[in-house]
């Protein structure tokens, strides 16, 4: 029996025993997945300097996994397809209602304490209005049914404000998948008002009119699968966290200059929302 324990621990101790049992993750490819805030956010170019940051303090290969949707992205990481993902605060609600193995651990921030943006409804600024009252019986444009500030506050905000369901307020609603595609359809007239994500609003701002402003909302959190081996984990967070240096080029795309830390208490309010009838 003394012999068998000695082999047990040796086997352990080698690794040999966690690769068969209750094994850690440790992909040969950390695969990252983004939401479309924007055109340009889903494409590699504009996070190659993050997967490069990643790789270089994990020593792991690192691709972005392209994701169409809000909803695509919970489904990466639910499917074990996705291991690192930046999602909005509602849909990271979302993923915590399926799935509890996922850690938020980062988001990007304009200071050194933790960030906030806020949802806006928006007309051109040489729209006839100037409120929401007006906007009754117009067409919107929404970001994606789990955007935060594109979907999920103002549908709230809606209901609470009028007593109406926000489908039925206004007379048709389109998603259009990203920030940008939906105040360019405002833009066009292709739609009369759109809610959208106060930073991701252009520097132009003489061109809107901002009809409402949520109450602030927590900035977007970076999550990662906590099944990854402690060791990648801790890898992630420093690329993150401590090596702001490299990604530089990164924050200056996505207008940003710093990445704070988060946990899962700083979501509580969303999911506290998510959860009323």
């Amino acid at each position: 029996m003394r012999n068998v324990s000695r082999v047990l621990a040796a086997m352990y101790c080698s690794g040999w025993l966690h690769a068969v049992g209750a094994a850690c993750l440790s992909p040969d490819v950390l695969q990252v997945s983004v939401i479309p805030k924007n055109a340009r956010n889903t494409q590699t170019s504009s996070q190659s300097a993050l997967l490069q940051a990643i790789g270089q303090e994990s020593g792991k290969a690192v691709a972005l996994l392209p994701a169409a949707s809000y909803a695509a992205v919970i489904e990466n990481l639910l499917a074990g397809t996705a291991h690192i993902a930046e999602l909005g605060p509602a849909s990271y609600a979302l993923l915590r209602k399926r799935a509890q193995h996922f850690v938020p651990f980062a988001s990007l921030s304009s200071s050194q304490q933790l960030g906030q943006y806020h949802s806006l409804l928006v007309v051109r600024a040489d729209a006839m209005y100037h409120s929401l009252a007006q906007l009754r019986g117009k067409s919107l444009a929404l970001t994606d049914p789990s955007s935060t500030s594109g979907a999920v506050v103002p549908s709230w905000m809606v209901q609470q404000t009028t007593g109406y369901a926000l489908t039925h307020y206004f007379s048709h609603v389109l998603f259009m998948g990203s920030h940008d595609r939906a105040l360019e359809a405002v833009r066009k007239g292709t739609v009369q008002a759109a809610f959208v994500a106060s930073d991701q609003m252009p520097a132009d701002n003489n061109s809107w009119r901002v009809l409402w402003r949520s109450p602030a909302l927590v900035g977007s959190p970076f999550v990662m699968d906590s099944r990854l081996c402690p060791a990648i984990q801790t890898q992630v967070r420093k690329a993150f966290l401590e090596r702001q240096e490299r990604l530089q080029t990164w924050l200056q795309l996505q207008h940003y200059p710093y990445v704070v830390p988060v946990t899962a208490q700083d979501y509580e309010g969303m999911q506290a929302l998510l959860a009323q009838p």
